[in-house]
């Protein structure tokens, strides 16, 4: 009987679960659309912005890089703090180009200091 019970518990509390699809646009926005099942509930998809650092543009690095550190929630700050080894590991990227972002970093950001 406690068997029982417990499958048809879980078998509404699986039917309170909506899967989702998380869709990124070239706008760096997350877009979560409802499962079809539960779409006619929504009108529309919502919509999660990523804040992004836009100091991170005044870095003489490359676009790609750039994007790679606003996608993963880097911050002037951050790189300052983290260094070339943590950004690598990170953002999956080999030691090189994180110790180019970290300088060029630290570059511009003593430049503007000043």
């Amino acid at each position: 009987m406690i068997d029982s019970d417990r499958s048809s518990r879980s078998s509404k509390d699986i039917d309170r679960y909506h899967p989702i699809t998380i869709i990124k646009d070239s706008n760096l926005q997350l877009s979560l659309l409802p499962s079809v099942s539960s779409q006619h509930q929504y009108s529309s998809p919502i919509t999660i912005a990523i804040w992004k650092d836009e100091r991170l543009e005044h870095l003489d690095i490359s676009r790609d890089l750039i994007e790679l550190l606003q996608i993963n929630g880097f911050t002037i700050e951050r790189i300052l703090e983290y260094g070339p080894s943590q950004i690598a590991k990170i953002i999956g990227i080999d030691d090189f180009f994180a110790q180019i972002i970290f300088d060029k970093t630290t570059t511009t950001t003593k430049r503007l200091i000043k």
